[in-house]
């Protein structure tokens, strides 16, 4: 997974440290027209966070900095949470969601992927492929973490096909390795939230 390699090289100032242990939630999300197992599938991503980094979701009340959850009508992206995208089969859509918030792009489009897995952009829907292609090793840093088939922020085998009998995403060398995860954190998500947010919080 890569991450927004701005704060690299210096340690967070305590303005920084504030805003990035509490990621304020937007007084539309308490508005939103949420069945109650929806909110708890939502509770449980936030709450995931809460038990396993310092980063916490607290009401906003004024402050500038905050993360906006809110249904768009279709998909799930800026934190768009719509029904699709919540879901006690597959929880990790959320923690997905909001890792995105928190600055970490996808899995497969670390620079050195290639290594990885195998993109398969013939059979990729046309107005997706952006979502595949690799982030400019200058401007991203991967923490010095290895390639995480299992992280949250990794696409599954089919993702946006055109033809779902054959893969979007071919892991190599073993095509067999299961990539996809929407349950729960890799060990190496935590080790990627708490290196970039965390190691700095007394």
């Amino acid at each position: 997974m890569a991450i927004p390699n701005k704060n690299k090289g210096r340690p967070l100032s305590e303005d920084e440290l504030q805003i990035v242990s509490s990621f304020y939630e937007s007084d539309e999300y308490s508005r939103m027209q949420l069945a109650s197992d929806q909110r708890k599938v939502i509770a449980f991503g936030m709450n995931e966070y809460h038990e396993n980094t310092c980063i916490k979701f607290v009401p906003r009340t004024s402050e500038k900095n905050y993360i906006r959850i809110y249904k768009k009508g279709s998909g799930c992206s800026n934190v768009s949470l719509d029904d699709g995208c919540v879901s006690r089969i597959r929880p990790g859509i959320v923690l997905h969601e909001l890792m995105h918030a928190a600055g970490f792009f996808h899995e497969h489009t670390r620079p050195d992927r290639d290594t990885f897995v195998r993109i398969n952009f013939e059979n990729i829907l046309e107005k997706h492929v952006f979502n595949f292609n690799t982030n400019d090793a200058s401007k991203v840093t991967t923490l010095g973490l290895p390639y995480d088939y299992d992280s949250v922020m990794h696409y599954s085998r089919y993702a946006f096909a055109v033809d779902r009998t054959r893969p979007t995403i071919t892991p190599v060398p073993n095509e067999n390795v299961e990539i996809g995860n929407r349950r729960k954190f890799s060990c190496l998500d935590l080790l990627k939230l708490n290196a970039l947010y965390c190691s700095e919080v007394k």
